[in-house]
């Protein structure tokens, strides 16, 4: 018998619910062999009549395993499974014939088809906006960092979308004071990421804000953060000599 078949045949037998992968373990575990010569397919005709076995290989030609099972099963009355059928398939290396390939010369189906298809009520027309557009000012919470984002008119330089989602204290700040100079970036002075005021925003250098990060600025308590801030604006200017 196959794996499959000693497993129902032993749990009919003991009355148990073993499962296959159980009993091809104890058979691997106690080296128990079939005892069919080399070369031999497991399951020969012996669990197969010679006019199933025939059946099978006719209709693999133009059947799947899963149709082929049910046509199996319809035609001599048997409950085989999918698994029963492909490994009768495998072990006896009977192959379909069928490569899956297009035949050399092959017209598909939608050949002159072009132009068929019009427009109907489903289509977008030309102009046409989404319903769940949001209009410019709409603001979001920005998930990976915190930071307030707002939907500004700017076209976005990564997309080419003619809006773009900023950081609203990065806009606040480019409001006042213009666009923030190379290197530098727009920190809150309390910590907060959501503190979107421009008294609470501050310009620091990279360089700084990794400084203000090792120290743990933004779980520091409001009267420490002024020299916290302050020792790492000192922390920097000291690198810089030791490595100028």
């Amino acid at each position: 018998m196959m794996i499959a078949e000693l497993t129902d045949a032993f749990n009919a037998e003991f009355g148990m619910f073993t499962t296959a992968s159980q009993i091809h373990a104890v058979l691997h575990r106690h080296k128990i062999k079939c005892g069919r010569p080399v070369g031999n397919p497991v399951g020969t005709l012996i669990t197969w009549t010679p006019e199933q076995a025939q059946f099978m290989r006719d209709g693999y030609r133009r059947l799947s395993v899963p149709d082929l099972t049910v046509a199996l099963n319809a035609h001599f009355s048997m409950n085989k499974r999918n698994g029963q059928v492909e490994a009768f398939l495998n072990n006896r290396k009977i192959l379909s014939g069928r490569t899956g390939c297009f035949p050399k010369g092959n017209v598909p189906w939608t050949k002159g088809t072009k132009g068929v298809v019009k427009p109907n009520s489903g289509n977008f027309k030309k102009g046409s906006i989404p319903p769940n557009r949001k209009p410019v000012g709409t603001e979001r919470i920005d998930t990976k960092d915190g930071h307030l984002l707002i939907k500004t008119s700017q076209q976005n330089p990564y997309t080419g979308f003619p809006a773009w989602y900023r950081s609203k204290h990065v806009v606040m700040w480019e409001e006042v004071n213009g666009p923030v100079p190379p290197g530098m970036v727009v920190a809150f002075k309390d910590g907060n990421n959501q503190h979107c005021v421009i008294e609470n925003l501050m310009l620091i250098s990279r360089a700084e804000l990794l400084a203000l990060n090792q120290h743990g600025y933004k779980e520091m308590p409001d009267e420490l953060k002024r020299s916290v801030l302050a020792v790492a604006k000192l922390e920097v200017k000291l690198k810089k000599r030791v490595f100028a």
